[in-house]
C-alpha cells in the first residue's frame, strides 16, 4: 500500500484519538452525488500518537477496560472536517470514519465495573473525501468474522467506545496468540504478544483488582485531554450505502495531508 504522512494537528488528533458520540448527519443526496466507498485501505497514514505505552500493564491500567470481542459488522461512519477546506482548487480535507460492531465475549475493568451490553460499536479510519480507503499507522482495518482485543476508552454514548490509541488492538490468531497493532518490535507489541488468551486474562485481573493489586502495578501513562468532536453535515458527498469499490489497486489515491503541492 502506498503511504502518506499526516502532518496537519487537527486530523492527527481526530484520526488518533477517535470521537465523541453523537447522531451522524450526512449530506443530503441531493446536494452532491453518491460517491464509492473502498473495501480495503489503500494507503497507510503516519500520524505520531500523543502517547506511546511501553507495556500491555501500562496500557490496560490507562484504559477504561479491554474487551476480547468478534467483528460482526463494519460501515461507514461520521464524517469529520466537513466544514474544513483544503487549498483552493483542491478536494475536501473531510474523511470518513467506520464503525465497527463488535459482540463482546469476555470484559475486563477495575473490579468488574464496567458491564458491556452486546454489541458495542468501535471507530476506526477510515476514507477520504473522494471514498478513498486508508489505515492509520499500523492500525489496519478490523475484519468482520475475526476477533480482537480492544483496549478501550468511554464516549457519551454507553454503546459507543473509541480505541485508546492506534497501538489498543490486537488480532487473535486460530491458535489463541495477539498479534498487536503497535509498530512490530515496539515495546508495546513485544509485551503483548508475550502472552496469549489463556494468560493474559489472569494478568488483567491482577492488576483491575484494586483491592488486591500486584507488587509490580503499572502506572497509568498521561493522556491528553479528548480532542472537541462533531458530526458535520457539508462538504463531502453522500456515500453509498455499502463500499462497492474493489480497493487496493484501483488506481485511485486519497488526497496527502496537506498537499505537497502547498506552501
Amino acid at each position: 500500500m502506498r503511504t502518506w504522512r499526516i502532518w496537519a494537528a487537527a486530523l492527527v488528533t481526530v484520526a488518533v484519538a477517535g470521537g465523541v458520540a453523537g447522531t451522524m448527519a450526512l449530506q443530503s443526496p441531493t446536494a452532491a452525488e453518491a460517491r464509492s466507498l473502498d473495501k480495503e485501505p489503500e494507503v497507510v497514514a503516519h500520524a505520531v500518537e500523543s502517547v506511546v505505552f511501553d507495556s500491555v500493564g501500562q496500557m490496560a491500567v490507562t484504559s477504561t477496560a479491554v474487551v476480547r470481542a468478534k467483528v460482526t459488522a463494519a460501515k461507514p461512519g461520521r464524517i469529520v472536517g466537513a466544514e474544513e477546506t483544503a487549498e483552493p482548487g483542491e478536494e475536501s480535507a473531510a474523511t470518513q470514519a467506520r464503525d465497527v460492531t463488535l459482540q463482546v465475549t469476555e470484559a475486563y475493568s477495575r473490579n468488574n465495573w464496567y458491564k458491556f451490553p452486546n454489541p458495542i460499536t468501535v471507530e476506526e479510519w477510515g476514507w477520504d473525501a473522494s471514498g478513498d480507503g486508508y489505515q492509520v499507522n499500523n492500525y489496519s482495518w478490523s475484519e468482520v468474522g475475526k476477533e480482537y482485543l480492544y483496549f478501550l476508552t468511554p464516549t457519551s454514548d454507553p454503546l459507543r467506545w473509541n480505541v485508546i490509541s492506534t497501538e489498543g488492538r490486537a488480532a487473535i490468531d486460530e491458535w489463541g496468540y495477539f498479534h498487536s497493532s503497535a509498530e512490530p518490535g515496539s515495546d508495546m507489541a513485544v509485551s503483548i504478544e508475550n502472552y496469549d488468551v489463556y494468560s493474559l486474562p489472569f494478568y488483567l485481573r491482577s492488576i483491575y483488582d484494586t483491592k488486591n493489586p500486584p507488587e509490580d502495578m503499572p502506572t497509568p501513562a498521561d493522556m491528553p485531554d479528548a480532542p472537541p468532536s462533531g458530526y458535520e453535515s457539508g462538504g463531502i458527498a453522500t456515500p453509498t450505502a455499502e463500499p462497492t469499490d474493489l480497493g487496493t489497486n484501483d488506481g485511485s489515491e486519497p488526497t496527502p495531508y496537506p498537499s505537497p503541492t502547498a506552501s
